[in-house]
């Protein structure tokens, strides 16, 4: 089975002195490679493949050029001059390799790839290995300037989502030895913060909990519990794990709801790579966005909720969670609404807009970085950069430590201790907490 070496592994030799080039190559995983030939007087193209003779011309060669046709690669070699072989990537093929190794998902390659049509357009593209401050500055200027040209909303964020796709493959090109060193990247343009950084506070979390007790059930509802039990776990989960919408609720073809076949009660870990143990089982979800699955342990919490929902003969192939409606986020409205919770600010505009189902994620990750810092990244899901945490540092124990540990709010804690009709805190039914 041949295995791909590495550039530097790649033997050439071009001596001057007698005119002659000798190129050794390799078969790289099954990809033929074209070594294009060009004199004065004739021109070749031949496809060899591994331990072909070395090829020796006598002629007077003035161009050698060795390409490989997927990836990219090439090398230069003029003989009879003092220019010495040179491999040269392209940024197109070093993004094609990055987001390849790393299974990027399909909304992250758009947006590397969407840089690469940029820098094809700005016409001054070099090649990664002879990249410099400099050059990343202008290119970067110039597409600030172009999203001004086209009354872009916020041409600063355009510009500073180029400025990090290249940081990001660089950096991963230089731990691939396909660079010597990442060049310095100049500092990030103003930006207005789009997405915002709303989050809900306890006693707000608390007042959407009491609320669920009032939900209306949907239209044609016959499973055997209220629609307000699911919200509620459903709420937890949110809370807890940071989940997408689709996680949840199937609202789309593309999304791979929890089913009960995800949960287990059992103390070991499904993922024999992890070494923890928790006493309340684990769950296993899918991110709606980027695919990548998760085995989560459950706390106290966590557990008592999914377990309240779970019937004697319920199918394995089921989802755990209903009565989300094919657009959840009017029903959280209209949950909101009951709660009595006010409507969120715009900071920049001042208008008032309705709370969403993103903003329980924003709030999972706002208590876990205060609980303890760095393991937000980690809870989400968010691709962490570093040869420490992608190749050495296992990050589930934190993770695991992280979940099991965190302060809950209090409406969520009363199932768990047994009260399912009345707040643990102040001892008065649901109907009448605030």
């Amino acid at each position: 089975m041949w295995q791909r070496p590495m550039l530097s592994q790649i033997g050439r030799k071009c001596s001057d002195a007698a005119a002659n080039l000798y190129v050794q190559f390799h078969k790289w995983s099954g990809l033929e490679v074209c070594l294009e030939l060009s004199t004065k007087h004739w021109q070749n193209k031949s496809t060899f493949h591994h331990e072909t003779p070395i090829f020796k011309q006598q002629d007077a060669l003035q161009d050698a050029q060795l390409s490989h046709w997927r990836t990219g690669f090439s090398m230069t070699a003029r003989v009879g001059d003092s220019e010495n072989c040179i491999m040269s990537t392209s940024l197109e093929s070093a993004v094609r390799s990055y987001v390849k190794a790393l299974e990027l998902s399909s909304r992250s390659c758009d947006e590397h790839f969407s840089t690469v049509r940029k820098w094809e357009r700005w016409g001054k593209g070099k090649s990664i290995e002879s990249l410099s401050r400099h050059d990343i500055r202008e290119f970067i200027e110039w597409v600030h300037d172009l999203a001004v040209q086209n009354a872009g909303t916020n041409p600063g964020r355009t510009a500073n989502k180029v400025r990090e796709n290249l940081k990001a493959v660089l950096s991963w090109a230089w731990e691939q030895d396909l660079i010597e060193s990442v060049p310095r990247l100049p500092k990030p343009r103003f930006q207005r913060d789009v997405a915002g950084r709303h989050y809900l506070t306890k006693s707000e979390l608390n007042a959407l909990y009491f609320a669920t007790y009032a939900l209306p059930r949907s239209r044609g509802w016959n499973h055997p519990y209220p629609v307000g039990n699911y919200w509620r776990a459903a709420l937890v989960l949110f809370f807890n794990y940071g989940l997408d919408t689709g996680t949840i609720w199937k609202t789309n073809s593309s999304h791979q709801p929890i089913l009960w076949r995800h949960v287990t009660w059992q103390q070991v870990s499904p993922n024999t790579q992890t070494r923890e143990r928790s006493r309340w089982g684990w769950i296993l979800y899918r991110r709606a966005k980027t695919g990548k699955m998760f085995v989560r342990p459950m706390n106290r919490v966590v557990h008592a909720h999914v377990r309240s929902l779970q019937q004697n003969d319920c199918d394995p192939e089921s989802p755990v969670f209903t009565g989300g409606s094919s657009r959840p986020n009017l029903r959280f409205r209209q949950l909101c609404s009951i709660a009595g919770l006010e409507p969120r600010l715009n900071m920049e505009s001042g208008a008032e807009e309705p709370w969403q189902l993103k903003d329980l994620r924003k709030t999972c990750a706002t208590y876990y970085e205060e609980h303890i810092p760095g393991s937000s990244v980690e809870i989400l899901g968010h691709y962490a950069r570093g040869i420490t945490y992608r190749h050495y540092a296992h990050r589930d124990p934190l993770a695991a430590k992280a979940i099991m540990t965190i302060p809950q709010p209090t409406a969520f804690t009363g199932l768990a201790k047994g009260i399912t009709d009345m707040c643990p805190c102040c001892r008065r039914p649901f109907s009448a907490a605030e």
